[in-house]
C-alpha cells in the first residue's frame, strides 16, 4: 500500500505542477520573485523564490505549456500504476518495476551534476527501495483473479 500511496502522491504533486506551468504559460507577462513570494506568502528574501523566478524568466512561456502537459501526462503514468497495483494486475509489479528503473539513470545523472543535494539521494534511495522490495514481491501478484469460468462449468456446479 505504501508503495501505491507513494505513486499517487508523485501523480498529484505532477497534477499541481502541470496545472500550475499551463496557467504560467498563459500570462502574458511572467511573474517575478515578489509575485511569486506573495503567492506562496513566504518572504521575498526566500532563496528558493528567487531560484523558481530566475528559472521562470529563462523558459518561454512555450516551454512551460509544455513541461505543464508533459507533467500532467506524467501524472496519468503515476496514477496508471497505483490502480494497476491496487487492483492486483499480476503484470503491474514489472510495470512499475520497468518505469522505476528508467528513472534511476536520471536520478544518477542529478546527482554527479549537483551532489551537494540530499533531495536528490533521498530519491534515488527511495526509488531503490520500491525497485527492491516489488522484485522481491514481484510474483505475489500470479493466480490471484479468479479463474474464468463457462456457461457449461456453472451448469455443473450449482
Amino acid at each position: 500500500m505504501a508503495v501505491i500511496a507513494f505513486k499517487w502522491v508523485k501523480g498529484i504533486a505532477f497534477v499541481i505542477f502541470g496545472i500550475a506551468a499551463l496557467r504560467l504559460s498563459r500570462l502574458e507577462i511572467m511573474p517575478t520573485a515578489v509575485d511569486i513570494a506573495r503567492f506562496l506568502s513566504v518572504s521575498r528574501e526566500n532563496a528558493l523564490v528567487h531560484r523558481v523566478a530566475d528559472l521562470i524568466r529563462t523558459v518561454t512561456p512555450r516551454q512551460v505549456g509544455a513541461a505543464g502537459i508533459a507533467s500532467l501526462i506524467i501524472a496519468v503514468v503515476f496514477f496508471v500504476e497505483g490502480g494497476l497495483l491496487l487492483a492486483r494486475v499480476w503484470w503491474s509489479t514489472y510495470f512499475t518495476i520497468g518505469l522505476t528503473a528508467l528513472g534511476i539513470p536520471l536520478e544518477l545523472y542529478e546527482i554527479a551534476h549537483r551532489p551537494d543535494s540530499i533531495r536528490r539521494y533521498v530519491l534515488l534511495l527511495l526509488n531503490l527501495m520500491i525497485l527492491v522490495f516489488l522484485w522481491t514481491r514481484r510474483n505475489e501478484f500470479r493466480g490471484l483473479r479468479p479463474a474464468k469460468t463457462t456457461p457449461a462449468k456453472r451448469r455443473a456446479a450449482g
